[in-house]
């Protein structure tokens, strides 16, 4: 499994869009001279499938966001500010170059008798 990115939410990313690094790109197989790809992708805690639409900007810097389907996740899950999102893809071992296979993850930090804990967010 390789973890494309990590991040702690954002106002933007619970109101708007996820905001991805630049870096994720490089993981996610947008068709020659297009500027959105479906991403589809397991929620770690429970295995159901999410799409997201990954979108960059056809024109200078690209800044790549989940926009399409991350709100709907943000709400069910019921995400907030300073809960962290990892989003990773399982290796194609035997380099068939089939499709990608996706999985999200979502935790949140509490605070317990003074020792921060992270726990993965509840279903």
């Amino acid at each position: 499994m390789v973890v494309i990115f990590s991040k702690d939410l954002t106002k933007t990313d619970i109101d708007t869009r996820l905001t991805l690094p630049m870096r994720a790109l490089e993981h996610i197989r947008m068709p020659e001279g297009e500027n959105n790809a479906s991403v589809s992708c397991r929620y770690s805690n429970d295995g159901t499938e999410w799409t997201f639409r990954c979108y960059k900007r056809p024109n200078g810097h690209p800044k790549p966001a989940f926009t399409t389907g991350w709100l709907e996740f943000v709400r069910a899950k019921d995400l907030r500010i300073g809960d962290t999102v990892t989003f990773s893809m399982q290796e194609d071992e035997a380099g068939g170059g089939g499709a990608a296979q996706y999985t999200i993850r979502a935790e949140r930090t509490i605070r317990l008798l003074g020792t921060r804990i992270q726990t993965a967010v509840p279903i």
